[in-house]
């Protein structure tokens, strides 16, 4: 029975673990295709106006 226990907790622990990861792995993608976002916000903020806007004229 401890054996049949042991099993058990070994893998839901692997699986647990992996979900992390992925949760993980998921937080870190999304925080890097929005950084040049985030920049580009603060921009607005520091000079008043979109950069991307004035490039276009």
């Amino acid at each position: 029975m401890i054996k049949n226990k042991w099993n058990k907790f070994k893998r839901n622990f692997s699986k647990n673990f992996i979900d992390f990861l992925m949760i993980f792995a998921a937080e870190q993608d999304f925080i890097n295709k929005h950084r040049h976002k985030s920049s580009v916000i603060k921009e607005q903020g520091r000079y008043g106006s979109d950069q991307r806007k004035n490039s276009e004229k």
